[in-house]
């Protein structure tokens, strides 16, 4: 069997010629056997006609034995007719059968794609949709698929079945399932296609989506609304993260002031007590001070004498050290100069007093 003007296999292939009888063959036993005997005859030679007749009926045998041969190509099922009726269906493979018993049609066992184009579908919200599927079959039953229906036939009939299954499933869905289509499930398609196509002996394997979609301009407008409700989700979001800026702005705000205030309370805690340190440590000293006036009282009125004489001495200091500055100016007042006389008398015996310590010395003991 050769492919079509189209590339494809044919389905179904009727044969050219059903007689089986060898044409070649027995032509050329007539003429073996007509020509031996009249040549014989003319010759009056019996040898040569019983050759003639020998070799003819051997081309006669030969063209009846290969009528017998029935051989179906392997892919493809055979029909059988007896005086143009339907007889029985054989398989791939060489039969033995008598030359009136003749094979009418070869029915392909193959899988056979089928092109299922579908335009302008009305979804379950009236959109237009295309669809492109492909349904793969395979011929279960030869004799109803040859008898009920032509191949041409069945071309027209399967595609009109095709197309009413699969605009009633697109009926069911929405617009926005429809680009989902080739990923969804089909087999209740399929289950659909085998029984509006099983009275044609023919065996739905499997149907494939391959292309679904709504139309350009509904494309667009559905591009353009998910752009817009992109853009708003954008915005809500860009707006929620503004909010959540400010919120957190304002906390961190109030978590300065708090600090703050915590600090200054701080700080005004820290100089109370300090400031209570130093009253504290101003009345140690009044009262360290307070005692050590009282101590001094009670030694000036218990040591007079010690106590003028440490006075005189302080004055005597001072007036070395106006003394050894030449460039000192001393205001005296009414008892100054009383002062002044006291302090080199007071002077004088304290030089007296350094001199006889220096020239004093002790006697040896025996």
């Amino acid at each position: 069997v050769s492919p079509d003007a189209s590339g494809r296999t044919p389905i179904v292939v009727l044969t050219r010629r059903q007689n089986r009888i060898g044409n070649v063959p027995m032509l050329i036993g007539v003429v073996i056997l007509v020509g031996g005997i009249l040549w014989g005859l003319l010759a009056g030679n019996a040898l040569l006609i019983s050759a003639a007749v020998v070799l003819g009926l051997v081309f006669f045998v030969l063209a009846i034995f290969r009528s017998f041969l029935v051989r179906i190509p392997e892919g493809a099922n055979g029909l059988l007719q007896k005086r143009g009726k339907y007889l029985s269906t054989i398989e791939s493979g060489t039969r033995v059968l008598p030359p009136w018993i003749v094979v009418s049609h070869l029915v392909t066992r193959r899988i056979i794609p089928f092109d299922v184009p579908v335009q302008e579908a009305p979804t379950q919200d009236n959109v237009r949709a295309n669809v492109q599927a492909l349904v793969t079959f395979t011929i279960s039953d030869p004799y109803h698929f040859v008898y009920s229906v032509s191949a041409s036939d069945f071309d027209q009939v399967f595609q009109a079945a095709c197309q009413n299954a699969m605009r009633a499933m697109v009926r069911q869905i929405s617009s926005d399932e429809v680009n989902n289509l080739p990923r969804r499930d089909t087999s209740e398609l399929r289950e659909t296609l085998s029984t509006a196509s099983e009275s044609y002996g023919v065996k739905i394997v499997k149907v494939t989506i391959l292309y679904a979609r709504p139309p350009e301009d509904f494309v667009r407008s559905q591009e353009a609304r998910q752009l817009a409700m992109l853009q708003q989700v954008e915005q809500m979001e860009q707006q929620a993260l503004t909010q959540r800026k400010q919120t957190d702005a304002e906390t961190l705000g109030r978590q300065a002031v708090i600090a703050r205030v915590d600090r200054e309370h701080e700080e005004l805690h820290l100089q109370i007590q300090q400031a209570e340190a130093r009253r504290r440590v101003v009345e140690l000293e009044a009262e360290a001070e307070e005692l050590r006036l009282a101590k001094l009282q009670d030694r000036l009125r218990m040591y007079p004498q010690a106590a003028e004489w440490e006075w005189q001495g302080e004055q005597l200091e001072v007036a070395r050290g106006l003394a050894s500055n030449t460039h000192a100016v001393v205001q005296l007042g009414s008892s100054g100069a009383n002062d002044i006389a006291r302090a080199f008398l007071l002077r004088d015996v304290m030089q007296g007093k350094d001199a006889q310590a220096n020239t004093y010395t002790p006697t040896p003991t025996p």
